[in-house]
């Protein structure tokens, strides 16, 4: 990504163009490349290239320059790392006179045995020596160019709307482990990003994350960015670019990214040991709801109740009141875990729990609890208590799930059953068990008692008071309590 200073666009009303490159500017490339040679130190290397100041924009030179050094190898020429001998330089004081700063360089020539007033300033930008120049394809570096003015103009951006043609889940993925603000709606599928204008604070940190996720974009066939861009005045103007404007560089150019996802194994791996009741799944898949798309970190179930966590990143206190508004339009069972680091103000909420440095998993789970419970209170409130069945045999999970009733309530007796007999794990006809009971199963074996009803036989048996007799390891009989 380029400075900001180097950032080459066109104003006309209330749009803002980017100025990519082209063929056109080949040759400049070419000759700039000419110029760079080995053995020059970058200073020799800028004065080599002023000239082409007057002929092209000095922006586009710069730009071209930046690439260039940056693909090369440079280091400094000094013998002994010049901040070695600035400290010696200043360890003896301030010097008040010639005769004295002659005698303090003389001394410190003497210690480290090199000439300090030539190498003290060797590791600034305009000192380094250019060792290696690289192998250059002018029209990959034209893509660059133009893939990191695109960047640069992101950094200047209060919204980002991308539309892709394909990978989007991968695009959001990538959005919400980079810690992206971000809204994703599902039919036209499209994002809209904050951009980093929108924070007062952590503006670069921002800009650097989302400048992360555009090679991913621009790696799609078809893609389009429309984005509200701060310009000149502070004015407002809408930049809009798409795949077909420029070229722009493949997609086996940039490496994978990497994340630090400490936080999410943290909570996960203390949330398993103080939630034994849930089940707790990372990463579950994307929800759509309402047109609305979300992405939770966690989803915990038990029940067949679904509560999910987010460990929000970047956040603005408007950003963080949105999202809260729309999980409690849509009544989604949300819980957002907030990195006060990674915001500036002051915002509380009842699904809103803030932490610093590590979360607090007590507190999330006391949550998680009390949404739980809310939701059993509304379920039992709109149910009218009874529950129609025609099988002769059905398990407590599979009544759970039909009926979207907890299963302990169904054991317990919360809900009127008619017609059935309640074992440990199943409930049975009352007809179809007076028909088992007909049955003469002692001496039986069970595997073959299994093989021909199923595993729900045991439960039958043990209520018709028969108990199980171990003829050998593999092997037992039913037997009949006289």
């Amino acid at each position: 990504m380029f400075s900001t200073d180097l950032l080459r666009v066109k104003y006309k009303k209330d749009k803002v163009y980017l100025e990519y490159i082209g063929n056109n500017e080949k040759d400049l490339i070419k000759e700039m490349a000419s110029l760079l040679k080995e053995n020059l130190s970058i200073g020799e290397f800028k004065n080599e290239i002023k000239y082409l100041k007057k002929a092209y924009d000095p922006k586009l030179v710069e730009g071209i320059s930046t690439l260039l050094l940056r693909k090369s190898v440079v280091e400094n020429k000094s013998p002994i790392d010049p901040r070695i001998i600035r400290n010696r330089i200043y360890s003896y004081g301030p010097v008040i006179d010639d005769s004295e700063k002659e005698k303090i360089l003389k001394k410190v020539k003497e210690e480290i045995g090199v000439d300090p007033l030539k190498y003290i300033f060797a590791d600034l930008e305009e000192e380094m020596i250019i060792k290696k120049v690289p192998e250059l394809i002018p029209e990959n570096l034209l893509r660059e160019y133009n893939f990191e003015l695109l960047q640069t103009a992101l950094m200047k951006t209060l919204r980002v709307d991308v539309f892709i043609s394909n990978k989007w889940k991968d695009l959001l993925f990538t959005a919400k482990r980079l810690g992206l603000m971000y809204d994703a709606y599902n039919d036209p599928l499209r994002v809209e990003f904050y951009g980093p204008a929108s924070m007062l604070r952590l503006t670069e940190r921002y800009g650097r994350s989302i400048s992360m996720l555009l090679p991913q974009i621009v790696s799609n066939k078809v893609w389009k960015i429309k984005a509200e861009f701060v310009g000149k005045y502070n004015r407002t103007y809408i930049l809009e670019t798409k795949n077909d404007d420029a070229e722009f560089p493949l997609e086996e150019i940039y490496s994978e990214i990497t994340f630090d996802s400490n936080i999410e194994k943290d909570f996960y791996s203390k949330m398993k040991i103080i939630a034994k009741d849930w089940e707790i799944i990372r990463e579950p898949q994307p929800l759509i709801v309402n047109n609305t798309i979300f992405i939770p970190d966690f989803m915990l179930s038990k029940n067949n109740i679904n509560i999910y966590v987010e460990i929000v990143g970047f956040w603005t206190k408007e950003y963080l009141r949105r999202k809260s508004e729309k999980v409690r339009e849509i009544k989604l069972p949300l819980i957002l875990v907030v990195d006060e680091s990674l915001g500036y103000e002051d915002f509380n909420n009842e699904n809103i729990i803030k932490f610093k440095k590590t979360i607090n998993i007590a507190a999330v789970y006391y949550l998680i609890n009390k949404i739980y419970n809310n939701l059993i209170n509304k379920i039992e409130s709109k149910d009218n208590k009874t529950i129609n069945l025609k099988e002769n045999v059905i398990s407590y999970n599979d009544v759970s799930k039909r009926f979207g009733v907890p299963k302990e309530n169904i054991k317990e007796g919360n809900y009127n059953i008619v017609g059935y007999t309640r074992l440990k794990n199943y409930l049975i006809k009352n007809e179809f068990l007076e028909e088992i009971k007909k049955e003469d199963f002692n001496n039986k074996k069970i595997s073959e008692l299994v093989d021909r009803y199923g595993e729900w036989i045991m439960e039958v048996l043990d209520y018709l008071g028969y108990q199980i007799k171990w003829v050998n390891i593999t092997e037992a009989i039913v037997k009949k309590i006289q």
